[in-house]
């Protein structure tokens, strides 16, 4: 898989992740201004903007950037929610959540840095701001006193956002991975210049049809280009690549349509692999191939020849 083909995947991760960030903190917004929490509100407008904001920062190549800002973001709102209703509302329970966050971004993102130690040290300091919260409990008291069963709402609240947080983060994740895993799978068994099956698929193939004894119901075909090495010598090795583009497109092309596979088997080789009919090699399919491709011109730009 290509670098960009990569970027564009984490970009869209993130995106998505904005979304929710979004969301959270205008239901954030909603709650604390029904409650009067005038402070915790103004503070959310602002969070609102910076998530506003963020998303450019997503479609951009700094999503490092994006990670740290809002894991700071998140880092200070929640130690202010705490600060003004207090510990009992579980605020700083998204501390573990945003805990999670930077470890699915050190994946996705930060992954390709050999040595980050940021993300580490921010989990750190979500570690410890949690411990001196939890230590200064009933040393302060909350600047906006709320009744007990409003405290109460709020927690559960908390919680449940919070489990869902991680589930969510989780999926997302775990989604990611397959999506890699896949892109990586079919990067090893695919040519990268000509775009067709390479040899380990082809084998892997083979070994399907022998593991089910039906090796006698196909047939093998091997195609090589002719002098390959003079054109290389002669024109160069972007003509030679071009040639074997041609040679590539042209099999696909007349493989439509036909049980048949193919594959780039190395150097200018291809193997084809199909079913036999009536018991018999189509002879007139692979002539007819061979005729397609030996009236299949390229030109050499650098000398305006046909080849």
């Amino acid at each position: 898989m290509s670098s960009n083909d990569s970027t564009a995947k984490e970009q869209s991760f993130l995106f998505n992740v904005n979304k929710i960030f979004l969301v959270i903190h205008l239901l954030m917004l909603f709650m604390f201004s029904s409650l009067g929490v005038d402070l915790m509100a103004g503070v959310s407008l602002i969070s609102i903007c910076f998530y506003f904001l963020a998303f450019s920062l997503t479609k951009s190549e700094k999503l490092s950037i994006y990670v740290y800002s809002v894991a700071v973001e998140i880092l200070l709102y929640m130690i202010l929610a705490v600060v003004c209703l207090g510990i009992q509302c579980n605020f700083q329970l998204f501390l573990i959540d945003a805990m999670f966050f930077l470890f699915a971004m050190d994946y996705v993102v930060l992954r390709k840095k050999k040595k980050n130690h940021v993300a580490i040290l921010l989990c750190c300091v979500y570690a410890i701001a949690l411990i001196i919260l939890y230590m200064l409990d009933g040393f302060y008291a909350p600047l906006y006193k709320l009744d007990s069963v409003v405290i109460k709402s709020i927690s559960i609240a908390m919680i449940s956002g919070v489990v869902f947080l991680i589930i969510t983060c989780m999926m997302c994740l775990l989604h990611f991975m397959s999506s890699e895993e896949g892109a990586m799978e079919k990067q090893a068994q695919f040519d990268a210049l000509t775009e067709l099956p390479n040899r380990f698929y082809m084998m892997a193939k083979l070994k399907n049809l022998f593991e089910a004894e039906k090796q006698g119901e196909y047939f093998l075909a091997m195609i090589d280009i002719d002098d390959f090495k003079k054109i290389n010598d002669s024109f160069g090795h972007n003509v030679g690549d071009d040639a074997l583009k041609m040679l590539a497109r042209t099999i696909v092309s007349k493989a439509r349509g036909v049980e048949l596979s193919y594959c780039r088997w190395g150097g200018e080789e291809f193997l084809l692999l199909g079913k036999c009919v009536d018991g018999e090699v189509p002879k007139n399919f692979l002539d007819e191939l061979r005729v397609a491709v030996s009236y299949t011109h390229l030109r050499a730009h650098e000398t305006g020849r046909n080849l």
